[in-house]
Formats: C-alpha cells, sequence, structure tokens
C-alpha cells in the first residue's frame, strides 16, 4: 500500500515538474491590445499542455499553409494514402499545434517537419519553435525563420481566434540513429475591446444656371451632406448675395439652420436670387458644424441682357409732290437674341407711301416682321412718301421684341413753290390814231405755295399815251411809265389783275412791256404786248 502511494507522489512531482517547465517556456507578457473577443474564466498563460502522441500510416497532418494566418482557412493537409507519418498535437488554451514529420528515413535524405497551428483564442507574442535533432542539419523553412544553429523560430505579434497556417522545416539527416525533433509554443493571452472611432466629414456642393436675363429669378440648389461616419452636428449654411442680384427678403447673407446630419444623408436647400443688372456673378454658400469644421461652394452665372434700338433718318426738307426718302436701322447691342422683333412706320396724315421695301403695307402703315435679332445685330429698311401738303411733318417708326419697345422719328419740311403766270392782251388791236385800247396784265398762282410782295410796271410804247389805270392794287403813272403798288401776298390758284387805258397817237408797230418781281422772283420777269396803230 505505501509502495502504491509512493508511486502517485512520484507520477504528481513529474507532473508538476513539467508544468513548472511549460511556464518557464512561456513568460507571463502584458497585453499589447488588438481585436477580438476575451480570455474566458481561466485566463493566463502557463497552463499545462496536453500532450498526445501518435503513429499512423496513412493519414495524419502534413503539408502547410503558407506564409499567412487567417481565420476560416483549413486545418492541416491530409496525408496522401500510402505515406507513413508521425504526428504530434498538444494544446495550450491559446494555441493549437499538429507537429509531422516522417516515421523513417536514411542518411542523407532530407526530410519535411510540419507543425499546423490553429489560434484558439485571441493571443499575442506567439513563439513557435522547431529544434531540429543532433545529426541532422538544417536545410530551409517555409515561412523563413529564424535559425540559430539547429533551432527554427517563428515569432506572430498577435494571433486572432481562427486563425490557422502551417509552418515547414527542412532537415538533411547526416546519421544513423533515433533523431527526435521537438517544438515548443509559447503565447501570451490577449483581451481587446473595440472602440468605434468615426468621423464626421460635411460635404457641400451649389449649382445653379450658367446664363440669366436681367430681371429674371435665378435658383440655385445648395446641398450639403454628411460623407462620414458619424453625425455631423449644428451644420449651418450661409449664402451671400452677389451684387448685381437681390434676395427678396432684401439681405445680402442668407442663413439656414440644418441642424445635425447622420452619415450618407444630405440636405437640399434652394436659393433664388433675382438678376438685376448685367455680368457674370458668382454665389457662394458656406456651410459650417461645430465638430466637422467648414466648407464652401459656389456657382457662377452670366447675366445677359438683351437691348432694342432703332434709328430714323430722312429727308429734311422736300418741296410737295416730291419723294422723301427715310432709313430705318433696328439693332441689338445687347448680349442675349431678341425674339419676335416687329417694326411699323405710320405715315402722317397728308402723307403717302410710295415704297417701302420688305415691308406689308396697309394703307398708310408699313410693318417689318425681323424674327430673331441676335446680339450686336442690326437690321437697315428704307421707306418712301410723298406729301401733297405742305408744313413740317414728323415720321414715326417703332420697333417691339422680347418684350421691349423702342421708337424714333424723322421730321420733313414740306414746302410749296409759287409758280406766276404772268399774261397781258390788249382789248382792241388794231387801233386808229385817237381811239384807246386796254392793256389787261394778270398774274396767276399756279404753284403750291405764296408768293408775297408781287410788284407790276408797265412801260407804254411811244406810238401810245397813258390814259387812266385801275387794278388790284392803285397804280401811278409818270408819262409812259405806270407803276402798281406791291401786291402783298398771292396765294395759291389765286389770280391778280390791272387794267391800264393808252391811246395812240402815231401810227406804227406798237410794243408795251410788263414786269413783275416778288419774295420769290428776285429778278424781274417780262413779257411783252404788240398792238398795230394807224
Amino acid at each position: 500500500m505505501k509502495t502504491k502511494w509512493l508511486t502517485i507522489l512520484v507520477t504528481a512531482i513529474a507532473l508538476l515538474s513539467l508544468a513548472m517547465t511549460t511556464q518557464a517556456q512561456n513568460p507571463s507578457l502584458s497585453s499589447s491590445g488588438g481585436s477580438g473577443g476575451g480570455f474566458g474564466a481561466d485566463y493566463g498563460p502557463g497552463r499545462g499542455y496536453d500532450y498526445l502522441y501518435h503513429q499512423e500510416a496513412g493519414s495524419g497532418s502534413a503539408g502547410g499553409y503558407g506564409a499567412s494566418y487567417g481565420p476560416g482557412r483549413a486545418y492541416g493537409k491530409a496525408v496522401p494514402a500510402g505515406v507513413n507519418a508521425v504526428s504530434v498535437d498538444w494544446a495550450t488554451d491559446l494555441i493549437h499545434v499538429i507537429k509531422s514529420g516522417p516515421p523513417k528515413a536514411i542518411v542523407g535524405q532530407t526530410v519535411l517537419y510540419t507543425l499546423d497551428v490553429k489560434c484558439i483564442r485571441d493571443a499575442a507574442e506567439v513563439v513557435i519553435t522547431d529544434f531540429l535533432p543532433e545529426g541532422a542539419t538544417y536545410v530551409k523553412s517555409e515561412p523563413e525563420g529564424g535559425v540559430s544553429g539547429n533551432v527554427v523560430s517563428w515569432r506572430f505579434k498577435t494571433m486572432n481566434q481562427g486563425d490557422v497556417g502551417t509552418l515547414k522545416v527542412w532537415a538533411r539527416m547526416d546519421s544513423a540513429g533515433r533523431m527526435r525533433n521537438c517544438a515548443t509554443v509559447s503565447a501570451m493571452p490577449r483581451g481587446c475591446i473595440e472602440t468605434l472611432v468615426g468621423k464626421p466629414v460635411l460635404g457641400i456642393q451649389k449649382t445653379g444656371p450658367a446664363t440669366a436675363s436681367v430681371g429674371q429669378n435665378v435658383t440655385y440648389q445648395v446641398v450639403v451632406s454628411n460623407n462620414g461616419d458619424t453625425t455631423v452636428e449644428n451644420v449651418v449654411v450661409t449664402d451671400t448675395v452677389p451684387a448685381g442680384m437681390s434676395h427678396a427678403s432684401g439681405q445680402s447673407t442668407i442663413s439656414y439652420k440644418v441642424g445635425n446630419l447622420e452619415p450618407g444623408k444630405s440636405k437640399t436647400i434652394p436659393v433664388t436670387l433675382k438678376a438685376l443688372q448685367r455680368g457674370k456673378f458668382t454665389d457662394r454658400a458656406v456651410a459650417e458644424s461645430t465638430n466637422a469644421g467648414k466648407v464652401e461652394s459656389d456657382a457662377t452665372t452670366v447675366v445677359t441682357q438683351p437691348e432694342l434700338q432703332i434709328k430714323k433718318t430722312g429727308t429734311k426738307q422736300q418741296y410737295i409732290g416730291r419723294t422723301a426718302t427715310y432709313n430705318i436701322v433696328v439693332s441689338n447691342p445687347g448680349d442675349a437674341p431678341l425674339s419676335d422683333v416687329v417694326v411699323t412706320d405710320n405715315a402722317p396724315t397728308g402723307n403717302r407711301i410710295l415704297s417701302a421695301e420688305g415691308a406689308t403695307v396697309s394703307h398708310n402703315k408699313a410693318t417689318w416682321r425681323l424674327g430673331t435679332l441676335g446680339p450686336e445685330e442690326k437690321r437697315t429698311m428704307q421707306m418712301k412718301l410723298t406729301s401733297a401738303v405742305a408744313g413740317t411733318f414728323s415720321n414715326e417708326a417703332s420697333a417691339t421684341g422680347g418684350g421691349l419697345t423702342a421708337s424714333a422719328s424723322a421730321d420733313t419740311v414740306w414746302k410749296g413753290f409759287a409758280g406766276l403766270l404772268l399774261e397781258m392782251v390788249d382789248t382792241v388791236d388794231p387801233v386808229q390814231i385817237g381811239e384807246t385800247t386796254d392793256y389787261v396784265i394778270t398774274i396767276t398762282n399756279q404753284g403750291t405755295a405764296a408768293d408775297n410782295n408781287i410788284k407790276v410796271v408797265l412801260q407804254l410804247p411811244p406810238q401810245m399815251e397813258f390814259v387812266s389805270e385801275t387794278g388790284s392794287t392803285a397804280g401811278h403813272a409818270e408819262g409812259k411809265t405806270v407803276t402798281f403798288d406791291a401786291y402783298p401776298q398771292l396765294n395759291p390758284k389765286q389770280s391778280v389783275r390791272w387794267t391800264v387805258k393808252a391811246k395812240a397817237v402815231t401810227a406804227g408797230d406798237a410794243r408795251a412791256t410788263v414786269r413783275y418781281s416778288s419774295d420769290l422772283i428776285k429778278a424781274p420777269v417780262a413779257k411783252e404786248e404788240s398792238t398795230h396803230t394807224y
């Protein structure tokens, strides 16, 4: 009975010694953080390893996974059929290792030892060491480990639960005998917590029309967004109204309180301004927050304005019944096209349209339909008039298009012309000496305007002597010359008449001469009348 208890005591001491040795190979290190779950109830390195030695033919683990570890990978590889392998697997509470190698070899042969490693729980400072036997020479390892003589080691700063991989060592057998290849593993338990660190990213984009017209409402769209992965807080958008535009509020700066924006969310803010003048204007919006800084965006609009101008020139003076010519120039000096441009010209009362090329003429109105008038474009039209009435007449033309109107006029002084016709006849011809005849003098205004200060002088021939005079104005005789007072104004189609009675005193061809002058006819005009005396 004492022998049995002694045997149990010796076995317990041996197991305790083995556990202490294992703990010495796995010194305690502090947790350095990382990712993965917790440590469980039996936290701490240095726990005893469970060893399972076995040798079997045609099964077990061999081969490897390369240099990487990762969760979800296949653990180990099947030994091909017919290949003998010896393997051992053991585990700590953190790492499980299966070591495999050939059961037999011959001198000079290179053999492969593999270590299939699986991480059971998150670990740190993992060191796996392979001790090649005496009488063997290191050839290579995969992945390449640190080599010191016949000791090969791999160090991994962290391993996550579920990571698997294969370590390989090739050694050349240089001598005969029982070659014992051993490996150790040490690791520190790793406990991790996760803190989600987000970054709010405030974004803004402003869009609007590239062009607009003066007086038009221009609407911009401001889109403020959170492009990050945590909330953007207390967002305020400020829009600065550019000079040359206005907001309905009358303010030059408009603010919009957006509040908080969750990740991936956005808000659209319409901003409507009115274009007041021509030019290029940039409208800028700024978004600010308490935790994501400030961003800005702008949009530029070119404000255009069509203009409508009309000019008219024409004959300044013309005699009635003749032709006056007018040129009409319509232009668009603006930077935007004018649509549906129409030009009309109404001839004044008393005037008559003779021609208007390209126009539709109805009664005394000419109309040109020009369509679209582009920026800096001009068109010229011509119209011809005549007048039957004297006086100053204003001929006006007007243009419309694109909601705009313009007008221009040209004045023409239409003048009449006094056309005086002088006539003189003798009532008795021939005249016997001692008898009398009357010289009748008539002046008629055949023209279209009055003539003033009509002066008449009659010169009797030597064969005749003055007897008496009568007429539209009084006459005065001096010898054989009779002068009449000036007639003040002779209107169109009006006639004036004077009569001079003369007596024949000698025989012959008697030639009486009458002359007249006026304000229009400065140089006297003469007419002669022949009378035969006997």
